[in-house]
């Protein structure tokens, strides 16, 4: 069988994003590619890593394998393989997602469980879906395929975010030094005004996108709610509780009765820049104490341009998904 990869695009007029917080917008593009694809072939949702949307998962790249790459290499190894990937744009003002429902951002759990997973019925008819994703987007997989195992059958999390103590309280100092000064509007005002950021402004980015999904609260600017007080810099343990709440390590065993048979896929650079491989090794343990079958794939590699790891998670989910 010939490689056969189609690349398809069209708009979704979303009511869960409609008025959302943000005002980011509720029409957004979403990008079909069929491989090799049947009338009976399993749809996979890829989820982007924040900072990134989409459409990235389409940029070639010419230093490093890029995942169009990638989809052929599986493709040309496994001639008998055949899915769909759909790709949602799920881009915010904050620069990301995390795939959640919030009253700071907006309705993306329900976007991607509800709306996306009508879409494909819509087009592809009832099928298998699963879910992929990398750091931000591989949070996405697990947390969505945990909270709606009725819909989701299998996930891939590449370095998704994890032992949140370890991948994120680096990033606190920054973000404390910067929200003190002049705030979280103000500071987002600016970084919008500016064609480039440093590590640090990345940084508290990054940490106000988490609280608005972590822990988004009424009363506070914008509706979020930090993780640490502003004045002091010292850790607010109430609100960390709510963080610590979303952890996968931390509520896999809440969700382990709806996880047990799902097709489960754990991948980690040793060398992660943000020592998520602690929490992608961590959760894996946790599983196999709880009789949750999964996989666990190790690499000597750090955290970013590891699209390449899809080539061993991409055919395994394919095929545990046609197997259920």
């Amino acid at each position: 069988m010939e490689k056969n990869i189609v690349i398809k695009n069209e708009k979704i007029a979303s009511e869960s994003l409609r008025g959302n917080a943000l005002e980011d917008p509720a029409e957004r593009e979403v990008i079909f590619i069929d491989c090799n694809a049947t009338d009976s072939s399993p749809v996979l949702i890829g989820l982007a890593g924040f900072f990134g949307s989409a459409r990235n998962f389409l940029n070639r790249s010419y230093s490093n394998q890029d995942f169009l790459s990638t989809l052929e290499n599986i493709l040309g190894r496994n001639p008998d393989l055949s899915f769909s990937v759909v790709l949602p744009d799920t881009m915010t003002l904050l620069g990301g997602n995390q795939y959640l429902n919030s009253p700071a951002v907006g309705n993306y759990e329900d976007f991607i469980a509800k709306e996306i997973v009508d879409l494909i019925r819509s087009r592809y008819g009832k099928r298998k879906i699963g879910l992929f994703g990398k750091s931000s987007g591989g949070f996405g997989s697990y947390t969505l395929t945990a909270r709606n195992p009725s819909i989701f059958s299998g996930f891939i999390d590449v370095s998704g975010d994890s032992a949140f103590e370890y991948c994120y309280m680096r990033d606190f100092p920054a973000a404390i030094e910067i929200v003190s000064k002049s705030g979280i509007a103000a500071f987002l005002k600016d970084f919008r005004s500016r064609p480039t950021h440093s590590h640090k402004e990345m940084d508290a980015i990054n940490i106000i996108a988490m609280s608005a999904f972590y822990s988004p609260g009424h009363g506070y600017e914008m509706g979020i709610e930090l993780p640490f007080e502003t004045e002091t810099g010292i850790l607010r343990g109430d609100v960390w509780k709510k963080w610590k709440k979303m952890d996968p390590v931390e509520n896999v065993t809440e969700f382990a009765s709806g996880l047990t048979g799902k097709t489960i896929l754990l991948q980690a650079g040793l060398k992660d820049e943000f020592a998520i491989n602690i929490g992608i090794r961590a959760l894996s343990r946790r599983m196999d104490k709880l009789g949750i079958k999964n996989r666990l794939m190790e690499y000597d590699e750090g955290h970013f341009s590891i699209e390449y790891l899809y080539e061993d998670s991409i055919p395994l989910l394919v095929r545990g998904l046609s197997e259920q």
